[in-house]
């Protein structure tokens, strides 16, 4: 008796002194280490915007043209949106996130209104957006080929 007793207490403690290890698989990924649970979002917030919400909806121009439509996010490595891929005619152009000004519909999370301070124009003589790893089309309206630097948009004054 005295014999199951102490082989217990010794498999006891030597599974309380193992490491994790992958045959405990079935146990969801814990934090890591020192990460604060309220590191977690629990809720969108009132000036968030939802990715699947902006792709698709259009943007309006300075002259309350539409422009075009929101095609894709970029996502930089920091995690924050570093442009937004407007289609604009037969072309992309990327703009800042910070260049868009939307408005949520009352009482509700779809957009009523995206805008930008550019006018179609302007857009449509933007250098092209090239994504990574596709062809790098010919830069139009600001002279170049299709490896000239592309000239940072500057909102109108």
């Amino acid at each position: 008796m005295l014999n199951r007793i102490l082989t217990a207490a010794a498999v006891a403690a030597v599974l309380a002194a193992a490491p994790a290890t992958s045959s405990f698989a079935q146990q969801p990924p814990t934090p890591a280490a020192g990460t604060p649970m309220s590191a977690f979002l629990q809720q969108q917030g009132d000036s968030d915007w939802r990715g699947s919400r902006l792709i698709g909806a259009t943007v309006y121009g300075s002259d309350n043209d539409s422009i075009g439509e929101v095609d894709d996010l970029l996502i930089g490595p920091n995690g924050e949106v570093r442009a937004v891929v407007v289609g604009v005619g037969e072309k992309n152009v990327a703009l800042p996130f910070a260049a868009l000004t939307i408005r949520r519909m009352q009482g509700s999370e779809a957009i009523d209104k995206i805008t930008v301070s550019y006018s179609k124009q302007q857009l449509n003589d933007a250098p092209r957006f090239a994504f990574h790893g596709a062809d790098r089309p010919q830069t139009i309206g600001s002279g170049g080929g299709a490896n000239a630097a592309a000239p940072a948009l500057k909102p109108p004054p």
